[in-house]
């Protein structure tokens, strides 16, 4: 009767740590935010836009994550998705200099000059002496420039 209890309890156990196992095999939110940098970097918008799901899943109220998977969408030419995505951002954060630099540039790709440069008048008020967002959008909305990441 004794051996059954260890034979049962080291089954337990060994359940046990299968079941932990897979709670620490998850990836943390500060190993998916540098995962979805680094695709973003090397362009693998579809492998971005998995992993900023995720992160945002478990990152709700973080403006950067959202304005990430907002650019993604864009870059996807999920434009509407993108659009809406930004708008969340930026109700989180509603002086994120990149995520109004990203969604005017969004206004470009869609033939919103005005809302564009209306964006571009609000980073002048958060950027009184220039900033790069400031700096990035002008040249977008002049042509000069196609944003990459």
């Amino acid at each position: 009767m004794k051996y059954l209890h260890i034979y049962f309890l080291s089954i337990a156990l060994l359940f046990s740590f299968d079941l932990n196992a897979s709670k620490y095999e998850k990836e943390s939110a500060s190993d998916l935010y540098k995962k979805a940098t680094k695709q973003l970097k090397e362009e693998d918008y579809k492998s971005a836009l998995k992993t900023l799901k995720k992160y945002t899943k478990s990152k709700k109220k973080d403006a950067d994550g959202w304005t990430l998977l907002a650019f993604t969408n864009r870059k996807l030419k999920n434009y509407s998705e993108a659009e809406s995505l930004y708008t969340k951002a930026l109700s989180l954060d509603p002086n994120s200099k990149i995520a109004i630099e990203y969604q005017g540039e969004l206004f470009v790709e869609l033939g919103r000059i005005d809302e564009a440069n209306a964006n571009l008048a609000k980073l002048k008020e958060l950027c009184p002496n220039t900033c790069e967002e400031l700096e990035m959008l002008e040249k977008y909305i002049s042509g000069s420039q196609a944003k990459s990441w």
